[in-house]
């Protein structure tokens, strides 16, 4: 089975139209930590902001609304993934080379050609998270069964691996951003240390959020109208 990012980045990327705990604390302003990688809140902060400024356009023309830690989370976790897919490539010796990948990402730069670089760069990296996995996924596997076998075959033999890097290694997200990995999936968990009390509250948590609840969220707490 493919490691995939789950419905929660399907999610977002529809919105635009285009368990795993480490025993040790993470560190302040850590947003998760991927094995010896750390992936700072500001880092997190960044890139959604740059995804919430490329997709709130559409969101607006499509009467959308989500909340800011939709995006923190499903961002969060993304990156994580990606991490991951990165350290096993390392350990492997490969990159992610596939054809599929190489033209993902030239679609995707295509698409946001007329966004500023920094927040361009943001949005393919995100958007471009399952397609990168996915070709780490089919590099590694074609060592796996020495080149013996389809792309798909590769793909899958790939994703054991890289799901059992995840549970061998620690993965651990800041408990603020009620995100988790689980079987290679991102997934939204109440992590936080009060309760949401409020509908707006409970929005924020929701694995797909009700887009009219969003729009009651304050303006810095959320993306779209």
């Amino acid at each position: 089975m493919k490691v995939s990012t789950s419905r929660r980045l399907g999610a977002l990327a529809a919105a635009a139209t285009l368990g795993l705990t480490g025993c040790g604390a993470i560190q302040p302003g850590t947003a998760v930590r991927v094995d010896d990688e750390t992936i700072s809140i500001a880092r997190v902060d960044q890139v959604a902001g740059d995804f919430c400024t490329a997709i709130e356009p559409q969101l607006d023309g499509q009467a959308q609304t989500l909340p800011n830690s939709f995006l923190r989370g499903g961002i969060a976790g993304t990156l994580a993934l990606r991490s991951a897919a990165e350290q096993v490539a390392a350990e492997y010796g490969v990159e992610a080379d596939s054809e599929q990948y190489r033209t993902a990402v030239a679609d995707l730069q295509r698409q946001t050609a007329s966004l500023p670089e920094d927040v361009r760069d943001s949005v393919v990296e995100v958007q471009g998270a399952t397609a990168y996995i996915e070709a780490v996924q089919a590099a590694v596997g074609e060592q796996e069964l020495d080149g013996e076998g389809a792309y798909e075959d590769f793909v899958n033999a790939g994703a054991e691996v890289l799901t059992g890097w995840i549970e061998e290694h620690d993965v651990e997200f800041d408990p603020s951003l009620n995100t988790a990995l689980e079987d290679g999936n991102i997934t939204t968990v109440d992590g936080a240390v009060s309760f949401a009390v409020s509908d707006q509250a409970k929005a924020g948590l929701a694995a797909e959020p009700n887009p009219a609840e969003a729009r009651l969220l304050p303006d810095t707490h959320r993306c779209g109208r």
